[in-house]
């Protein structure tokens, strides 16, 4: 057993069945009570922002949400909610990544926050990001779980769990008239995760982040509170040296984390 809390421990469940992968991942960390508490409200974040089936490998697994969901809700969470803001057709995203049937399904709730009343505006103390309108849902938690796939992204060669964090705020727009990598980086600093989960089960390799494109399979969803560690770990998935993801660079000097594969401590199962 090991404690994802640390500073660059994760844990990475092997297979392809999503409610065993889940399971395994909960229990070499010693359980989804470690995280979520009776009476708790969670908030979990996938990425479900593109108007692709979950075939097309996009999005987020969405049996591998509704397994979180349904161990949050076992845990007797009062509450599971699962959003995220997709910049292209919101509804139909939700629907077609199939996040709104499978969360549903298990007893949790799926929106999109594509209005301006879900978020408020604070005070993002960065160099770039000074404030921002964020998710009014994602401040309110007791418990927040970033959710990404790994997948290709055009602009910033990856997007896992940091950059999947710009669907928590009102104007994205802002990110890409600026230094992109620094603001995200920014913005990670601003609400970390309890815990982060990187669906690496299955993710398109070039024409991203929109799709479609060809899909590589991994077998893995990795798990860890450490959103450097994880996110590194993801990108030595894709072949990448961690090093080349900048926005990952400026995290890790901001002191979010562990980049550095050497010091990382992992447990696969």
């Amino acid at each position: 057993m090991v404690s994802p809390y640390a500073r660059g421990n994760l844990v990475i469940a092997e297979g392809t069945e999503p409610n065993a992968l889940i399971e395994k991942g909960f229990n070499a960390i010693g359980g989804i009570s470690k995280l979520v508490k009776p009476g708790a409200t969670v908030v979990v974040k996938p990425n479900f922002s593109v108007p692709r089936i979950p075939a097309e490998a996009a999005t987020t697994n969405p049996l591998l949400v509704a397994a979180l969901v349904k161990q949050c809700l076992a845990a007797r969470a009062k509450e599971v909610k699962v959003i995220d803001y997709p910049f292209n057709s919101p509804p139909v995203c939700l629907t077609s990544s199939g996040i709104k049937a499978a969360v549903e399904s298990v007893g949790g709730r799926a929106f999109t926050i594509d209005e301006q009343s879900f978020y408020t505006r604070v005070d993002m103390g960065g160099k770039i990001l000074k404030t921002a309108e964020f998710s009014k849902d994602v401040l309110a938690a007791d418990v927040f779980i970033n959710f990404p796939i790994l997948k290709h992204h055009s602009i910033t060669k990856l997007t896992m769990g940091l950059k999947n964090m710009m669907g928590l705020v009102w104007d994205r727009g802002f990110f890409h008239k600026t230094d992109l990598n620094q603001a995200i980086a920014e913005l990670a600093a601003f609400r970390k995760p309890q815990l982060t989960i990187l669906d690496a089960t299955r993710g398109i390799t070039d024409n991203g982040p929109m799709g479609p494109g060809p899909i590589r399979e991994y077998n893995q969803v990795i798990f860890g509170a450490d959103p450097v560690a994880v996110d590194a770990y993801g990108a030595t998935l894709f072949g990448l040296n961690p090093a080349e993801i900048d926005h990952l660079s400026i995290a890790a000097e901001l002191g979010l984390g562990e980049m550095e594969m050497k010091k990382l401590t992992i447990v696969k199962v």
